[in-house]
């Protein structure tokens, strides 16, 4: 068997020339592809918001003016999720900044949202694909027998063939089929990172209500411990004065009853402080059942009067909330798919091209001359395979399958421009609701601590003039009531304050991260 060189040398220059040209049409495109670090257009952990950069600011604008500065992280100095330190709850008291920054980066919510992230990057990479032309390598081999009866002669032959081949494929017109695709899948990969953003700040507000309930329980059980120990005073005052004849029996029975009236109360607050303590752990993404402290708030924790109107924190909700933005990028997946679909009605055209190399041996089973005249020899043969060209299709008719899609596409598309609008009305009302929350339960919560001075003033002259005789066991109790409840509406209305201030950070968007907001964006006003 003679193997022709020069053949298969003219066969590899003709391969490399095809994949040169078949290279240049690819680069003919402004199409990012797949050179592009597809991680690196998502939060490189689940703890820290994805914050776009000026490329994506210009294809997709976000108006994030609150959230432009880019922290660095350095690879290294990466925790893996099977090494999350164990949480801050054990033996020390634990503040509520030490509980977000501990949420952010254990709670499984974040965790998923993250990774739907990735998820979307890499179907951006799987939709830029489709720019790049197909590579492929394929080999044949068979065996065949043929019989070529001839003059009343039957020759008999037998063909053992090899042909290995390398392929290419290359789309050369689809009429915006990836186009659309490419940016279905690019809105979608930016709706994932701000759907990611939106449960980061879905995690600091449920923490932040997690834990200023379990304070606000605290509380209510320390005023009730308060109360316990003032209707043991009152039941020792009410004792001493029954033993001296100034007060009767039936004031005694009253006296006895306030007192397990009020160890009744304390012990209600008990499981209101174990509930309260089993949803902060869950807000935190950890079990129910670990034990934790929390530091007490003080009056410096609690927020300022607001200083600014309600219509601008209104704006920055609507430029900011990152929800808004994802169900606008939900909008613009909707109306790539309309384009997709609409594509469908035009033709497809590729170039391809198959270079390889062809080995086949016949065997006649004879070397004899035939009547004298004719030899049939065996023999091998060597050639180079190639074919160049290019091919067109389009669908003319399918069953009106691809009409019906596009009556789907565009349903979706007003139906998401629809969920955008319903949502843009829900961020405003939200935003409304807790902005003047806010403004109410401050009110409130200075007219809580007038309250309380003043029924402690009071139940200390209606138990001066108890014990002078002239005041009845009657007024004592209900001084005693009203100090309780005075003590009980200041520990709602701080707890609610809080909690209101929480919602009006949530329904703006200003929550970004493990560095809270401390002021409203463009105004320079301080929060």
């Amino acid at each position: 068997m003679t193997i022709d060189w020069q053949a298969i040398r003219e066969t590899h220059r003709m391969l490399f020339g095809l994949l040169a040209v078949l290279s240049l049409l690819a680069c003919r495109s402004d199409r990012p592809y797949a050179d592009v670090d597809l991680d690196a257009l998502v939060s490189d952990r689940p703890d820290q918001p994805w914050r776009p950069t000026p490329d994506d600011q210009a294809v997709h604008p976000f108006d994030r003016s609150d959230d432009r500065e880019s922290t660095e992280s350095n690879s290294a100095d990466r925790l893996p999720l099977d090494s999350i330190p164990p949480p801050p709850f054990r033996g020390e008291q634990t503040s509520l900044l030490r509980l977000i920054d501990f949420a952010l980066g254990h709670r499984p919510d974040t965790r998923a949202a993250w990774e739907r992230a990735r998820v979307a990057a890499a179907e951006l990479g799987i939709a830029q694909g489709a720019w790049y032309p197909v590579l492929g390598v394929e080999a044949q081999f068979y065996y065949a027998r043929m019989i070529f009866p001839a003059n009343g002669f039957a020759l008999e032959a037998d063909q053992t063939a090899l042909i290995p081949q390398v392929a290419l494929n290359y789309l050369l017109l689809d009429f915006g089929r990836r186009e659309a695709d490419d940016d279905a899948a690019r809105a979608g990969l930016f709706a994932a990172n701000l759907t990611f953003n939106r449960s980061l700040q879905q995690t600091i507000r449920e923490v932040q209500v997690g834990y200023f309930n379990l304070d606000a329980a605290l509380a209510l059980n320390d005023a009730s411990q308060r109360n316990a120990n003032l209707a043991e005073t009152v039941l020792e005052m009410v004792e001493s004065q029954v033993m001296v004849g100034l007060a009767t029996t039936p004031d005694l029975l009253l006296a006895r009853q306030e007192m397990a009236q009020a160890r009744f109360d304390l012990e209600a607050t008990v499981a209101d402080i174990l509930s309260a303590r089993a949803d902060l752990l869950e807000a935190c993404g950890v079990p129910a059942n670990l034990p934790i402290k929390i530091t007490r708030i003080t009056e410096r924790d609690l927020p300022e009067a607001l200083e600014y109107r309600v219509d601008d924190v209104i704006n920055v909700a609507l430029r900011g909330r990152p929800d808004l933005g994802a169900a606008l990028e939900n909008v613009r997946r909707t109306a790539a798919g309309v384009r997709r679909a609409e594509a469908d009605f035009l033709p497809v055209v590729n170039a391809f091209a198959i270079a390889g190399f062809e080995w086949t041996e016949w065997n006649t089973g004879t070397d004899r001359p035939v009547d004298g005249k004719t030899d049939f020899p065996s023999d091998t043969i060597t050639s180079p395979v190639w074919n160049v060209g290019v091919s067109a299709s389009w669908i003319l008719f399918e069953g009106y399958i691809r009409e019906n899609a596009v009556k789907a596409a565009r349903a979706e598309r007003r139906a998401a421009q629809a969920e955008l609008e319903a949502l843009r009305l829900r961020a405003i009302g939200e935003t409304w609701d807790a902005y003047f929350r806010v403004q109410a339960y401050r009110r409130q919560y200075d007219f809580g601590i007038a309250l309380v001075e003043s029924s402690e003033e009071a139940f200390a002259a209606v138990s001066a003039a108890y014990r002078e005789g002239l005041a009845t066991i009657t007024t004592l109790v209900q001084s005693e009531r009203d100090l309780q409840a005075s003590q009980a509406t200041f520990v709602g209305a701080r707890a609610d304050l809080l909690i209101a201030a929480a919602d009006l950070a949530f329904a703006a968007g200003m929550e970004t991260g493990r560095t809270p907001m401390t002021r409203i964006p463009g105004d320079g006003t301080e929060r």
